[in-house]
Formats: C-alpha cells, sequence, structure tokens
C-alpha cells in the first residue's frame, strides 16, 4: 500500500512451467497484503473458463511502479 493507504500501480504476471499457455501479464493495484490484484484475478477466471482449472505449478510476481 501507498504511504497513505492507497494501493501502489505496478505489474503482474502468471507463469506455468507445466502449462504455458497461462502464462500473462498485466497492469494493475498491486496490493500484496490483500492477494492477488483484481485484474489478476479476472485474468485467472477467465483462463479457467477456457482451460479448466490452474496448473499446480501457477505462480504469481509482481512489480510496483
Amino acid at each position: 500500500m501507498g504511504i497513505f493507504g492507497r494501493p501502489k500501480s505496478g505489474s503482474w504476471w502468471l507463469r506455468s512451467q507445466k502449462d504455458p499457455r497461462w502464462n500473462c501479464d498485466g497492469r494493475g493495484d498491486l496490493l500484496f497484503s490483500a492477494g492477488l490484484p483484481k485484474e489478476a484475478e479476472a485474468k485467472i477466471e477467465l483462463l479457467k473458463k477456457e482451460y479448466g482449472e490452474p496448473p499446480d505449478d501457477l505462480e504469481f510476481g509482481g512489480m510496483k511502479d
């Protein structure tokens, strides 16, 4: 979170060695202590509809601006 409680914007990414169809990235508000950014959660839900359940090696990363 920012100095005054506002989220910091930045980049996020999802990576899987087992199923590279899940590899993607985006931008959004990064609140690591609150879990995945809402943009990443939305992308996961979209990918679930297309590919089924996420691979067990799916990892999330992010970097604030």
